[in-house]
């Protein structure tokens, strides 16, 4: 039959079509796909790093390191991806159906009607399953994370075998749960294909028994089979792919919430008219401050530091020390009052800008995986080696670097191995300097230094706050022995300059 002939040759063709552009689309899809990826962790980034301080400090690193690791890379390429094959898969079916009803509409229809039925009867299987991965997996990797790195922040105190046990089993836990989703997911998209087979053998031999058993005049059995089974099974790829990019889809949902969630806005760094001078004063004005109604820090709390002062902050423990440097820096905003840089109120549209004026040093020293001059200078610059040496030197660190296997290319890691907790404040102490900032933030930056080391280390800042201009406001217990050091002392206790 001629028009079996011309309609196989046309359902090939039409297959090699889609399979050809398939194949061209394939490499640009995967490049676009991962520059997603990379584009929403880079907003995820932001969201955490650019967003609410105190919203920062609430979350788990484990849920952080979660959301810009794995959140993009599975909203991308399970359900963007995912998605995508559902529209080409659905495209090419409907091209198919228009062949064959141009050719066999009966056929086709029923072809149509049996492709509905798997489709249906897969989702029913999987539904719930898929549903429960879903739910489960932002859990399963928040727990595992976090147990990760309890076990790698732990190195040093969890070497007893009770203690090691302990954390090598809720993180063995975590994984195994992890996994087990994975496994199911898994075992899912495989069977989805054998699913079909075995549905679309039965539909055959029913639909065969049928034709055999039910006589038909005008109707050869042989001719619709082989159209019937032609149709068909050039539609099996299409419906398992469709059905494994529905379970990719619907099992990773949970990534699109998360996004929804997290950059539901855009980040902006507004351009705005008032643009931030730091040439006068910094001024606190009626400022009011709490964490909850009933206990108040600050209230019409009013301060002013001058271009070049040298400013101490003391009190007692909880009176609020380390939230009056937050809101100077504008890590947070007071629920009344404002600041202002030579007369222009710092906003949400210049506080980035202000951001560039300041850097801010805690008792907690900063260091990343990289050499001491990478950590000195976090921008390349040449011809300066003589001045870090200087400064060096000056911090009482010449002699420890010098004696280090590759000196200044010696490799630190994020603990700072190499280096003691007073060597690593002193570290960042000398990368502040040499950064030349408008303002800096000590936050007991120096807790870790004792009484000489620390009146060296201040009066080397003095010394760089009178070259450079820069303002300093600090905060130190060691008041008697720095006292000489500062021009403004601030008492918290009773406020008062």
């Amino acid at each position: 039959d001629n028009n079996i002939i011309l309609f196989t040759i046309t359902v090939l063709c039409v297959f090699s079509f889609f399979i050809y552009i398939a194949m061209r689309l394939n490499n640009k899809q995967a490049r676009t796909a991962y520059k997603l990826s990379s584009e929403y962790a880079m907003l995820l980034s932001k969201n955490y790093i650019l967003g609410s301080y105190e919203s920062f400090k609430k979350e788990k690193k484990a849920t952080i390191t979660k959301d810009i690791i794995f959140v993009s890379n599975d909203f991308v390429l399970n359900v963007l991806l995912s998605l995508n094959v559902m529209i080409t898969e659905v495209i090419l079916l409907v091209s198919v159906s228009l062949v064959g009803f141009y050719f066999y509409s009966k056929i086709t229809a029923i072809v149509l009607f049996i492709i509905t039925i798997i489709i249906i009867l897969s989702r029913y299987f999987n539904k719930k399953t898929v549903e429960k991965i879903n739910n489960n997996l932002s859990k399963d990797y928040n727990n595992n994370m976090n147990h990760l790195n309890n076990l790698l922040n732990g190195y040093l105190s969890i070497k007893s075998s009770v203690l090691i046990n302990r954390f090598f089993n809720m993180f063995k836990e975590s994984n195994s749960r992890l996994n087990n989703n994975y496994a199911i997911l898994h075992a899912k998209r495989t069977n989805i294909s054998k699913q079909t087979e075995i549905i679309l053998v039965f539909i055959v031999c029913f639909i065969y028994l049928y034709l055999k058993f039910v006589p038909k005049t005008d109707f050869d059995i042989t001719i619709f089979l082989s159209l019937f089974v032609t149709l068909l099974f050039k539609a099996i790829p299409s419906i398992n792919k469709l059905n494994t990019s529905i379970t990719n889809f619907n099992s990773h949902l949970y990534s699109l919430k998360i996004l929804e969630d997290k950059i539901g806005f855009t980040f902006k760094t507004n351009k705005t008219n008032d643009i931030l001078i730091f040439k006068k004063s910094i001024e606190l004005k009626n400022i009011t401050f709490s964490y909850d109604k009933r206990n108040i820090l600050f209230e019409n709390f009013n301060l002013t530091i001058k271009k070049g002062d040298f400013i101490m902050i003391r009190g007692k423990s909880g009176i609020g020390k380390t939230t009056l440097l937050n809101i100077l820096s504008k890590l947070i905003n007071p629920n009344i009052g404002s600041i202002y840089i030579d007369g222009t109120e710092v906003n949400e549209l210049n506080k980035h800008e202000y951001f560039n004026s300041i850097t801010y040093l805690t008792q907690r020293p900063f260091v990343y995986e990289g050499t001491i001059l990478e950590n000195l200078l976090f921008s390349k610059q040449s011809d300066i080696t003589n001045i870090i040496w200087n400064v060096l030197d000056k911090l009482d660190l010449k002699k420890v670097i010098e004696n280090l296997p590759k000196k200044l290319d010696t490799f630190i890691g994020s603990e700072g191995a190499n280096l003691s907790g007073g060597q690593l404040q002193r570290l960042c102490i000398a990368r502040a300097v040499l950064s030349k900032p408008k303002i800096l933030i000590l936050d007991e930056a120096t807790s870790n230094l004792d009484k000489e080391t620390e009146k060296i280390t201040m009066e080397f800042i003095k010394e760089a706050v009178v070259k450079n201009n820069t303002t300093v406001i600090s905060i130190s217990h060691n008041i008697q022995d720095l006292k000489g050091i500062y021009t403004k002392i601030i008492n918290l206790d009773d406020y008062e300059i």
